[in-house]
């Protein structure tokens, strides 16, 4: 509903996404909880820290979203760094990059990722979200 009131049609209000990887779950590094990746991360680090990414609900959503950007060409960073960069009413993205490797992936996925990202994309990309409306909350 935030989103309806800062649409540019409506009140046209900047919103500021924080952590549009949903703390890196959507970078697929939690599918495998067990990975050095995943031990790594802070949703691991730091017990209850954005715990609502870990639920089985959240993880099949993620891996509907990896399967995309795959089919696309696209890394999962760029598909959902993409996705918040062309929103229409999205005026910054806070991201949490924890390395400069980190850095660098997400400032490409900004600065190279086609602009906008094709309608197909977005197609599926919609496909997946009516499917899992926000699977972070059930």
């Amino acid at each position: 509903d935030l989103v309806e009131v800062c649409h540019p049609k409506n009140c046209n209000i900047g919103l500021l996404s924080y952590s549009p990887l949903g703390g890196g779950a959507l970078t697929g590094k939690y599918i495998d909880i067990n990975s050095a990746a995943a031990k790594r991360g802070r949703l691991n680090l730091f017990p209850g820290y954005m715990e609502r990414y870990n639920k089985s609900i959240a993880r099949e959503a993620t891996i509907k979203y990896l399967e995309l950007a795959k089919k696309h060409g696209l890394t999962p960073v760029q598909l959902a760094l993409g996705f918040a960069r062309d929103r229409p009413f999205m005026t910054s993205s806070i991201i949490g990059a924890t390395s400069v490797e980190q850095l660098k992936e997400d400032i490409d996925a900004f600065t190279t990722t086609e602009r906008p990202l094709p309608a197909e994309v977005l197609a599926d990309i919609e496909d997946i979200f009516k499917r899992y409306k926000d699977p972070t909350i059930l």
